[in-house]
């Protein structure tokens, strides 16, 4: 038996993958995938052990070694009867040969993360597993800890909900006998305020204080490098947008082959920038971007340097 769960859900992985171990009557041999080499890959996915009748395989993030996974592909309908191989990976490239193969012999278990869209099902989904634990919340109580396990989205689509720190917070509040904000507080930090399109929307907004603020929570935890070229793409995203005018979202978001929530939100930004600016602006990411890459002006200081330009338009 072949089972693929795939998502970036972590507790939903979790509690399937305890699904199936509860239902296996073998304990679970959990393989360091970065050790393991094509013989011992060959020897799990295709071998018959002599010492048990049944074997229950978990691999983690075996996509991670190319080598390895393209040779799964091979071998996915060759697992013995004995044998139950459980794949747990966070995403995977659907376009491989080797997922062509999983889809066709294994069973497919996804495990989506709830995006910010989802918070009245986050919210029930709380409240329940918090019951279940004797945990009483308030809905200001629920309310406020699903607000602090969302994780924005860098690239502007809202945010998912990490349910594993939520569920790992109802575990900590458990052994209190009362839940009180200074608790919750305790085990579940607020979330990060800011995101990367978050930062490009008070630069246009012209908000400098709060562009400040949010430069500074950034630095602290972002790699610098990653920051300026996303914050390169969404300006990149805004000016194409802009070149549309009053075109509908629908019609942008197919021309350029953009997520609509993308174009929905960074629409009524294009209409505060004049298009003369939007052209400078532009001009101006390109050569702070080759700067970077010429002359090692650091990163921070070319994207400090793009947005304080767009806010003092």
């Amino acid at each position: 038996m072949l089972y693929l769960i795939v998502g970036k859900n972590s507790y939903v992985a979790e509690q399937e993958l305890a699904k199936i171990i509860q239902h296996v009557p073998v304990p679970a041999e959990h393989i360091d995938t970065q050790q393991l080499d094509a013989a011992g890959l060959a020897e799990l996915v295709r071998g018959v052990s002599l010492f048990a009748a049944q074997r229950l395989i978990v691999l983690r993030r075996l996509s991670e070694r190319s080598d390895l996974w393209e040779q799964l592909g091979q071998w996915a309908h060759d697992i013995p009867d004995e044998t139950t191989l459980v794949l747990v990976e966070p995403g995977l490239d659907k376009r491989t040969k080797t997922y062509k193969a999983l889809h066709k012999a294994a069973t497919i278990i996804t495990a989506d993360p709830l995006t910010d869209r989802q918070r009245p099902a986050a919210e029930r989904w709380l409240r329940q597993l918090a019951n279940a634990r004797g945990v009483s919340l308030s809905s200001a109580h629920v309310r406020s800890m699903v607000e602090r396990a969302l994780v924005p989205d860098e690239k502007g689509y809202g945010g998912t909900i990490d349910q594993l720190q939520l569920a790992h917070a109802i575990n900590a509040l458990a052994q209190l006998d009362t839940v009180t904000d200074d608790a919750i507080a305790t085990v579940l930090p607020p979330a990060r305020e800011f995101s990367v399109f978050d930062v490009v929307t008070l630069a246009v907004e012209r908000r400098g204080p709060a562009l400040r603020a949010a430069l500074d929570e950034l630095r602290l935890s972002h790699d610098p490098y990653q920051t300026a070229a996303l914050i390169w793409a969404q300006w990149t995203q805004l000016a194409a947008i802009a070149c549309y005018g009053e075109a509908g979202e629908a019609e942008i978001a197919r021309e350029l082959s953009l997520h609509p929530y993308v174009v929905k939100k960074t629409k009524p930004l294009t209409r505060q920038v004049a298009p003369a600016d939007i052209r400078t602006l532009t001009q101006r990411a390109a050569q702070l971007d080759a700067d970077m890459k010429t002359t090692g002006i650091p990163p921070w200081d070319a994207v400090e340097s793009f947005l304080f330009a767009v806010a003092g338009r």
